[in-house]
Formats: C-alpha cells, sequence, structure tokens
C-alpha cells in the first residue's frame, strides 16, 4: 500500500513498499535479485574397458632340409629355430597355445629342387592337435623349388598345439623338405589376434 505526505514547502513526496521503493530522482531498485542462468548437467560417456592383448607371436623355422620324407604319409616338420618367441611357447617342434583367442597361423613348406619331379603334388598342412585344419597344395610342371603356403585364422584354445605338416603323392621316399640358415623356405608363423576370440 503507498502512502503520501505534503512537506511544508508544498512539495510531495511518495514512498512505495513493501514491492518497490521510488527514490527522490525516481529511480526504481528491484525488489529481487535475478539469479544466474541455471547450469547445464553435461552427459558424461562412458566406454568399456578393452582386454589387454597379450603379446604371443611366433615364428619358427626348417634350418637344415629334412631328407627323404615318406611318400603319400604326412610328416611332421622338424622345425628347429625361431626367429623370435614372444612368450616362449614353441619347443619340440610345435606350438602350444598360452591363452585361449583368436589367432593368425601361416605354413609354409619347400620342397628341394633336386628331388622336386614333374606332374606331382606337393602340400603343406596345418594341424591342431593331430587334426587337419588347413591345407595347401602345389602342382610341380617341371624340377624346381617348389612351395606350398598355407594361411588361415583359428580359434585355439589354452594348450592346443599346432604342427606344420609335409605331404607329398606318388614320389617314392626321397623328396627333401628345403630348411637353410635364414628360415625363408619352410616355416610356422602363429601370432595372437584377440583374446576375445569367437563370440
Amino acid at each position: 500500500m503507498a502512502s503520501a505526505s505534503i512537506s511544508p514547502s508544498g512539495s510531495a513526496s511518495k514512498s512505495v513498499s513493501p514491492s518497490g521503493s521510488v527514490s527522490p530522482s525516481g529511480s526504481i531498485s528491484p525488489s529481487a535479485s535475478v539469479s544466474p542462468s541455471p547450469s547445464i548437467a553435461t552427459e558424461s560417456i562412458r566406454k568399456d574397458p578393452r582386454l589387454e592383448i597379450e603379446r604371443v607371436a611366433c615364428r619358427a623355422y626348417l634350418s637344415a632340409s629334412q631328407a627323404d620324407i615318406t611318400s603319400a604319409t604326412p610328416v611332421k616338420v622338424a622345425l628347429d629355430l625361431t626367429s623370435y618367441d614372444l612368450g616362449i611357447n614353441f619347443a619340440s617342434n610345435k606350438f602350444t597355445v598360452p591363452v585361449s583367442g583368436l589367432y593368425h597361423v601361416v605354413g609354409q613348406v619347400s620342397y628341394a629342387n633336386a628331388d622336386v619331379q614333374a606332374d606331382k603334388t606337393y602340400y603343406s598342412i596345418i594341424e591342431k592337435n593331430t587334426i587337419v585344419m588347413s591345407v595347401c597344395s602345389s602342382h610341380a610342371s617341371h624340377a624346381a623349388i617348389v612351395s606350398a603356403h598355407v594361411t588361415d585364422e583359428l580359434y585355439l584354445k589354452k594348450n592346443d598345439y599346432i604342427e606344420l605338416f609335409a605331404y607329398t603323392s606318388g614320389t617314392g621316399n626321397t623328396v627333401d623338405v628345403l630348411g637353410e640358415s635364414s628360415g625363408a623356405y619352410t616355416y610356422l608363423v602363429v601370432r595372437l589376434v584377440t583374446r576375445e576370440g569367437i563370440r
């Protein structure tokens, strides 16, 4: 409610309450302060943590030729040296799986040119726990070095083992698997891709 009074000089003064007041100059003071704009909450993004992948990788090779393998019978390649073996999982001519997961596997078997016979087939075989998993063959059109190269990705369980085999058909027992100190001709490569495996 507003009230008014008259001063002896005849001037009138006016006050306003309680919503605000009028100053002699006529300015109006606010009845309430204005709060700052409300803060906007930001939404955080949560990511699922990734499992750390162990460093598991191996390359084993044949450092000297394996002579006179038996024809028409799978013969295990006697891989004897490694270029690298992260995790130390290669021994006794085989790779033993240290952790379950998806693995990239490569095998190559080369046959010495002095023993290769024309019009015969030469194989490279990857076995898991004595079971054939992957096969590649090469046909010789003339007597020269022949290499059979096989690549695969396999889901392997802990303590499974991988071996490389050679196979020839109709060649007699006179063919050598070619080995060499650089490891360039006959070898096995196994590398862990992911521990998550196949869902």
